[in-house]
């Protein structure tokens, strides 16, 4: 893919864990710029993860009088031909009739290197000089670049935070005449001849170790390194679609996948994704990363869910690694930990349910049978441990939440308790479909694993079924006509009753009522205050009766309210066909209080998920799809399913100060149901719309974003976030394209975009028609793929 100047993109460097080690701790990124900055230059730049304001690098060209630093005064501005991980190649043309072929590329954490290829292109012969200039805006306390230090080698050496960077050109010279610290190199080019310059910078904590570090670069060959780094690119695939932007943003996705990598440590044995990896990150004060802030303190199965389909064709091993790592940390029960961390990192909640899918997931774009071999029984008591008492409170078969953090749905409007605009309800207290919905897919996977292996695994297939079954009962028990949508249920009564307030007060509340309920239903409590203030003890005394109608007073004691920045909230343990009276005492004088009962009806993205576990079928998938995930008024916004229904109180399209926004975990599961089910054209649609807000904010941030506002152009939270580049593996699945090996392909149903797909994979070309394929194998073999079933196609 080739990005010119006109394509407003930074382009991020680091160390790529295919290649090597990176160092959790102290893990350097930088970013290329193709134009502007102070001074307008073609630079690379970091922070060293903000030991730094900011550090720059980049060449300036002079012959004669004539001297350029600024792409915009180059006779032919910078083009990038090629990208990966740890690897830049781009070519520009400073001045008339001179052409430079730069190649950047990341050796490890602590270095960048690189080489301009200056060839004379006119018909007279050149006499110019290229500087490599590096400038330093230090912390407080450091010390600039200043003039070159001799030695072993003509060097620029700088002091900011803990670190001594280091620049060495090879074979430089002091500059004359710059206006930036700079080392120079003087070229004579005959015509068509051609010149090679390469050039290090180090980063550690001394000047000599980076020093040492430069020359150990400098002196050995690069061939080798530059050819792995070419063979690990020639392992991503390659999507040419109708639109060249989308081809962009693909390839671009490819890289913000690929490069969340870091790691191995002695806490996690393969490398491990973090959530976002730019310049202003990496460091590590403590030196082992166990002081990382969230966005690089461990693994999360939701973002995994994301990242690993992507990365699975391009990087097979690292996927495996993700799965590896959760196993070398369960526990002998069968708990995983919901994000262990390269450091040893634990948040002590149980895993969401989504490795074993995750390792089918892998398995059909590998087909490695060692790998299911190896981790199936632990995957099987990872899905058991879900069952047991401590997570399946009522022994139904359906287990619970055990807080909204664990559901990867923070701020669920119904539950999040931290939020004033939430209703604040006990998540442990409901049956969610969202739950249902992985758990089913967990159950099914392990089936396929237990045929695929056989034997005494075979034996494991009869239970993992029931209890799949079970699920399926229970989910479809939490269907509505009328909404045409799953809910939440009570964990008792298993019916999703419409929430009612049932008064409010300023202080302490003494509240007769006498409110009888068709359906039984919790008694709510909420409490408003200051945002900084301590906890105040509020105890708490529901009168009413049971759901047999026998009188009761449930005394709820203050360390049963659970407190989040002045917001207080408690659900009854009790159920109630008639709340009496409700008294609140122990509210500081001007704080609010509110009583009602919770409310199950309220329609949030995951309860669309029953869709992606294939739960749903016949009239009732058909009105899933046509009236509740692709109604306007709901969920089929304009550039993606939000967090919430729009009709819903708490909806915001920013995700500011309410529900909202489109994340793409869940519009990526939310798609491949539509894609598996029988909707390939909508979840077609869903893609185009996700990738409308993709593309703006590329071409105008410059970067993929966390999330994306669902109703007007913007991107939202972190910059080039794991799961918010483009969604390559869903639009793989929708087109119905999956490349197995350079002599297998996985081809179903219809090309439902309005041009043809090809996908190019270690030699392999397949063309996705309207209807049919053609697929090219390295043989020469070629098949072409008539209809739109489902098969495999072999050379």
């Amino acid at each position: 893919m080739r990005l010119t100047q006109a394509d407003p993109l930074s382009l991020r460097l680091a160390a790529d864990a295919r290649f090597g080690p990176t160092d959790y701790g102290d893990d350097q990124i930088w970013s290329l710029s193709l134009a502007g900055g102070d001074p307008p230059a073609l630079a690379l730049h970091t922070t060293y993860g903000l030991r730094a304001r900011d550090m720059r690098l980049f060449p300036a060209f002079a012959e004669g009088e004539a001297q350029v630093t600024d792409p915009e005064q180059f006779a032919a501005p910078p083009a990038v031909h090629h990208f990966t991980v740890n690897r830049l190649q781009f070519s520009f043309s400073p001045l008339p009739g001179l052409r430079v072929h730069a190649d950047y590329w990341a050796p490890d954490s602590h270095s960048v290197a690189g080489q301009f290829t200056v060839v004379n292109e006119s018909a007279n012969a050149r006499a110019c000089r290229l500087r490599l200039c590096a400038v330093l805006h230090p912390l407080e306390g450091g010390v600039v670049f200043g003039p070159p230090s001799s030695g072993a080698q003509l060097h620029l050496q700088a002091q900011t935070g803990n670190l001594s960077p280091v620049v060495v050109l090879e074979q430089g010279n002091v500059a004359d005449a710059s206006a930036w610290p700079a080392l120079a190199r003087s070229l004579d080019l005959a015509p068509g001849e051609s010149q090679t310059v390469r050039w290090a910078q180090a980063a550690r904590p001394t000047a000599q170790a980076g020093l040492d570090l430069c020359h150990e670069l400098l002196a050995r060959g690069w061939a080798a390194d530059l050819q792995k780094i070419k063979a690990l690119a020639a392992d991503v695939p390659e999507i040419e679609t109708g639109d060249p932007d989308w081809d962009a943003a693909f390839a671009l996705a490819y890289k913000v996948a690929l490069q969340s990598y870091v790691g191995p440590t002695t806490h996690l044995p393969y490398p491990s994704f973090i959530f976002t990896r730019n310049i202003n990150k990496g460091y590590s004060p403590r030196g082992d990363g166990a002081d990382h802030t969230w966005q690089w303190d461990g693994q999360v199965a939701t973002e995994a869910y994301v990242n690993l389909p992507q990365i699975a064709q391009a990087a097979p091993e690292l996927a495996k690694g993700i799965i590896r790592n959760y196993l070398a940390i369960q526990q002998p029960d069968g708990f995983i930990d919901w994000k262990p961390g390269l450091a040893g990192q634990r948040n002590r909640a149980l895993c969401i349910p989504l490795l074993a899918t995750l390792s089918w997931l892998i398995y059909e774009y590998t087909e490695d049978h060692d790998f299911i071999a190896e981790v199936y029984r632990g995957l099987k008591r990872f899905v058991e441990m879900w069952f047991t008492e401590r997570y399946d409170r009522d022994g139904d078969g359906l287990p619970e939440w055990s807080h909204t953090i664990q559901s990867a749905f923070d701020d669920c409007p119904s539950f999040v308790r931290w939020q004033r605009w939430g209703q604040a309800a006990d998540i442990t207290l409901a049956e969610a479909p969202d739950l249902a919905a992985y758990l089913y897919r967990e159950c099914n996977s392990l089936i396929r694993m237990a045929q695929l292996l056989g034997g005494e695994a075979e034996g494991d297939v009869p239970p993992l079924a029931a209890r799949a079954e079970m699920i399926r009962i229970a989910v479809d028990a939490m269907w509505r006509d009328d909404t045409a949508s799953y809910h939440y249920v009570d964990i008792e009564t298993h019916e999703s009753p419409v929430g009612v307030e049932l008064g409010r007060s300023e202080g302490d509340m003494a509240l007769p009522i006498g409110r009888r309920f068709a359906s039984p239903a919790r008694v709510l409590v909420r409490v408003f205050g200051e945002r900084d203030a301590p906890p105040p003890a509020v105890n708490i005394a529901i009168a009413g009766r049971g759901r047999r109608g026998r009188r009761r007073v449930e005394k709820i004691p203050s360390r049963r309210v659970t407190w989040y920045w002045g917001l207080g909230s408690v659900t009854s343990d009790k159920l109630y066909s008639e709340v009496e009276r409700v008294d609140v005492t122990g509210v500081p004088p001007g704080w609010q209080v509110w009583v009602g009962t919770v409310d199950y009806t309220r329609q949030d993205q995951t309860l669309l998920l029953p869709v992606w576990a294939g739960l749903p079928t016949g009239e009732r998938l058909e009105a899933l799809v046509r009236r509740t995930i692709t109604d306007p008024a709901r969920y089929w916004r304009p550039y993606g399913i939000p967090n919430c229904s729009a009709l819903d109180p708490a909806y915001k399209p920013d995700n500011r100060e309410g529900s909202g926004g489109v994340w793409l975990m869940w519009n990526t599961m939310i798609g491949e149901g539509l894609a598996d089910h029988g909707y390939p054209a909508e979840a077609a649609e869903l893609i185009r719309r996700m990738m409308a807000a993709m593309l703006h904010t590329l071409k105008t941030e410059k970067a993929f974003r966390e999330a994306y506002n669902c109703d007007v152009l913007e991107g939202l939270g972190e910059r080039d976030y794991l799961w918010g580049a483009a969604p390559v593996h869903l639009f793989l699945r929708t087109v119905g394209v999956r490349i197995v090996s350079p002599r297998k392909v996985w081809l179903w149903g219809r090309n439902p975009f309005p041009w043809p797909v090809t996908v190019r994979w270690r030699g392999v070309t397949v063309t996705k028609f309207d209807e049919g394929a053609r697929v090219r194998f390295p043989s020469g073999k070629e098949v072409i793929v008539p209809g739109d079933s489902e098969q495999m196609v072999e050379d």
